[in-house]
């Protein structure tokens, strides 16, 4: 799953666990399922109802006996909610009670003997796991159930160990309707029908863990996209889309393949490469030889222009789990990094190799600012067995952390080593289960390094290094010295053991290097003679970007930013240039971002700048952000500069004016740009985005420009459009994937109404904590502690039954905070316009004192 969709936002400001959490552990092995035989009936879809008939195949485990003779005739199997359960087989009794089917046998196993217990139940609407779509039902799109899993959620509709620790092989047979298609896991065997349906076949030979397992039944559209190596690969989605649509969205897929098993030594294992999107399933996930996608993905010739990048990007990472998730199976969620993280890593190799370098770094940048991001709110080792649910460990330590971990392993190594090692990590534990510590063996076997040092330090403790820098040029030397300061034993954050390359040039265009080594000090200094007639012009800290770390240092003369800003040749170094002049903030500093940002090449350099100008929000910032919209014409910086421009002023009002007139707008950037202009608040605005959000010509594909439109209307506050977003909510029509900003309006909007109106909308709200849509609920709840109805706490409570297990602690947060809601937070709404006031008052003396400053 792509780390766009990872848990970080659900975890909240809670922490990382509740104080209540315990280590967790991998369940044992001593009896284990080695093959299932899956037989499903679906009468029909709209019912919602299957019928289940499930064979396991039992096996003693290890190379003895164990004394304990509960563990050789005991184990039990998640199975949540089914009904009318039977379970048989030779000598075995069992016990079910609406979560596990305990099984236990007369006699104990013996060694490595063998047993078959079938299991027969009827499935009525699973809370997860198993999704539905009806067109009778639903408000577009054709029938089809499709599975979604990761990383609990295989036990709403199968019986089965439910941890990844278990692999199986898989046999299907599939009843369905004959009209439709029925897909899943392995090698087509063939099909036959009997009346009115047809019973397909699959059969695979791959040992899988239970959150791999998929299938999907419905009618679908498909577009081949030939082999690669006999492999074939297909896509399919709704039928509501188009062949092309498909093809475009996933059309590197076999290009894809064929430079990641050359990259990683090992050849592509499966027997076929499926893709399927529908809207049934979260982000996309990794299945073996199906993987199955949220169709948000799918793009038409506009939503291409902005998002086709980002989804090869979830392509190569959701392909990457073939060998770092599936082929090689984590033993336990603390492990999760070795798949999340190398996946995640992967999307960057693919671009350092296929697109540039300077797209390479700045992924990179992107994965260390969502990791850093959230070492704000919590910090956690990133192998760590104590948390509240598996789903939590697939936060942005995990991911981008991960990612991070495994770039600084290969800078410190080499490629050679580094991608020897991995080479004979995958071979070595091909269709076994892994844990960190086989990793780190194999590196070291590849390269004779000893790694303990970096896996205590970056795996097993908690942070990162946060260094505070001093330039200083004197006497033909520049001095770099850098200082950790967020060393804490008490927190388990260390000093990290780490090397820093430092590169100076001068205004011969000479380049000159030092190096700074953190062992044991906390601040270490380096000197850099430069030649007598020479002075520096650029700094380069960390020029080939091999260290996770974030630095401060304002003694950096101008000079020196301003041209390193414009000229340094990676880009991590020019957006680091650009955030240190416009810290800065003075007149000078700005005008000299203003007049390079308009010349720089790369658009993720100026997303960052424009940030970064909002994040100032002076009045000479203000200028320069409106000028860099209304210069922007890459669709991959449009939305970013775009949503950048949310303060309330003038210019940015009339620049997102200009950029709405445009032709052809990218949906993700005219979304942006609604809501940018919402946040004017101006009230000539308000029958213009009325019309957008009544135009039905505009809703954009997946309903992004509609969302875009009822999230501006949220964020204008007036009364009009208060009441619009209320209709939208209450009378439920808007297109499915514009109802979320909707709720989200009315949350930001009912602060400022009058109490009768705030309260009308808390109860249409209330209501969709029930809806049949569980990213709706999610949205409910989340708009209902944003609004601190404390009041609400009992009615979210009882809906506890609509979420699944690995949900739960997001559930228990939420009500958590809505607990915690005291009296004095009413009245913080009451202050907004104040702090508005005089932030703008703010705003007029900065740019007062920076023209006095010069």
């Amino acid at each position: 799953m792509p780390h766009t969709c990872c848990s970080s936002k659900r975890i909240g400001a809670v922490g990382f666990h509740s104080p209540t959490a315990t280590n967790q552990y991998a369940p044992n092995k001593v009896i284990e399922p080695i093959h299932i035989e899956i037989n499903l009936r679906f009468k029909d879809l709209s019912s919602r109802i299957v019928t289940g008939k499930v064979t396991h195949t039992f096996k003693h485990n290890g190379t003895a006996l164990v004394s304990n003779k509960k563990d050789l005739t005991q184990i039990s199997l998640n199975a949540e909610n089914f009904e009318n359960v039977k379970v048989s087989g030779d000598e075995v009794d069992y016990r079910y009670d609406g979560h596990l089917i305990h099984l236990t046998w007369k006699e104990p196993f013996e060694k490595n003997s063998e047993r078959k217990v079938t299991i027969e139940y009827t499935l009525d609407q699973p809370i997860a796991g198993l999704y539905f779509q009806n067109p009778d039902t639903e408000s577009e799109g054709s029938t089809w159930a499709i599975t979604d899993h990761e990383p609990e959620k295989a036990r709403h509709w199968l019986p089965t160990v439910d941890y990844p620790t278990v692999r199986t092989t898989l046999s299907w047979a599939i009843t369905a309707p004959k009209d439709l298609t029925a897909l899943a896991n392995g090698t087509f065997m063939g099909d036959e029908i009997n009346g009115d349906y047809r019973t397909t076949m699959w059969e695979l030979d791959y040992p899988c863990p239970s959150y791999l397992v998929c299938f999907a039944v419905g009618e679908f559209v498909e577009a081949d996209d030939g082999q690669v190596d006999n492999i074939p690969i297909k896509y399919f989605a709704d039928k509501r889309y188009k062949k092309e649509d498909l093809i475009r969205a996933f059309d590197k897929t076999p290009s894809m393949i064929k430079w990641l098993q050359e990259k990683v030594g090992v050849p592509f294992p499966w027997s076929k490469y499926y893709q399927i999107a529908t809207q049934g399933c979260r982000g996309a996930m990794e299945n073996i030889s199906l993987v199955t996608w949220n169709d948000m993905f799918i793009l038409d010739e506009t939503h291409a222009l902005e998002l086709k990048h980002l989804t090869d990007l979830v392509n190569i990472h959701e392909m990457a789990h073939t060998y770092f998730g599936d082929l090689l199976v984590i033993r336990h969620f603390e492990h999760a990094w070795l798949k999340e993280g190398w996946a995640t890593y992967i999307e960057t190799c693919y671009l350092q190799d296929n697109v540039s370098e300077d797209a390479f770094k700045f992924e990179m940048l992107e994965n260390q600012s969502g990791y850093t991001s959230e070492c704000e709110r919590y910090m956690r080792p990133i192998v760590t067995r104590k948390y509240d649910s598996s789903w939590d460990m697939f936060d942005r330590h995990t991911y981008p952390g991960g990612a991070w971990r495994l770039h600084m392993l290969r800078s410190l190594m080499g490629d050679e080593a580094f991608w020897s090692g991995v080479q004979t990590y995958i071979q070595r534990y091909a269709k076994k289960t892994v844990q960190t510590s086989e990793f780190q063996s194999c590196l070291e076997e590849a390269s004779g390094l000893n790694l303990s040092r970096f896996f205590d330090e970056w795996l097993l403790s908690k942070g990162y290094p946060k260094l505070k820098g001093q330039y200083e040029f004197n006497d033909q030397a520049v001095k770099i010295t850098l200082s950790q300061t967020q060393v804490d034993e008490a927190e388990q954050v260390p000093l990290f053991g780490f090397s820093v390359e430092i590169e100076v040039t001068t205004d011969a265009d000479r380049v000159y290097q030092g190096l700074i080594t953190f062992d044991a000090l906390e601040t270490v200094s380096v000197s850099i003679q430069i030649p007598e007639g020479e002075k520096p012009t650029q700094l380069r800290i960390d020029p080939e970007y091999k260290v996770l770390f974030s630095l401060e240092m304002p003694s950096v003369d101008r000079n020196i930013l301003i041209e390193t800003a414009k000229s340094a040749k990676d880009v991590v170094n020019r957006i680091w240039a650009y955030s240190e002049l416009i810290k800065n903030g003075s007149r000078p500093c700005l005008k000299a971002v203003r007049e390079a940002i308009l010349q720089e090449p790369y658009y993720g350099v100026r997303t960052y700048t424009a940030r970064k100008l909002a994040n100032l929000n002076s009045l000479y910032s203000i200028e320069i952000l409106s000028e860099l919209l209304d210069a922007e014409k890459d669709p991959l910086a449009m939305a970013a500069i775009a949503g950048a421009c949310a303060i309330v002023d003038d210019r940015l009002r009339d620049a997102l004016i200009r950029f709405l007139q445009r032709d052809g707008l990218p949906y993700r950037a005219h979304a942006a740009a609604l809501a940018s202009l919402g946040s004017q608040r101006n009230n000539d605005d308000l029958k213009y985005l009325l019309q957008v959000a009544n135009d039905d010509t505009k809703i954009g594909q997946h309903g992004l420009i509609r969302g875009g439109a009822l999230k501006a209307l949220g964020l204008h506050r007036s009364e009009e459009a208060f009441k619009h977003l209320l209709n939208a909510v209450s009378t439920n029509k808007e297109h499915i994937r514009a109802r979320p900003f909707a709720i989200q309006g009315l949350a930001k909007s009912a602060p400022w109404q009058t109490e009768c109106l705030k309260n009308t909308a808390i109860e249409e709200i209330t209501k969709l904590t029930r809806d049949s849509y569980q990213f709706i609920r999610v949205n409910a709840v989340e708009a209902l502690v944003q609004l601190k109805v404390k009041s609400s706490y009992g009615t979210i409570a009882t809906t506890r039954s609509m979420y699944s297990k690995d949900d739960q602690s997001w559930f228990n947060r939420k009500l958590t905070q809505l607990n915690n809601i005291s009296s004095n937070d009413d009245q913080s709404n009451a202050n907004k316009e104040l702090v508005e006031k005089l932030e703008t008052r703010i705003k007029k003396l900065e740019e007062k004192l920076s023209l006095e400053g010069l």
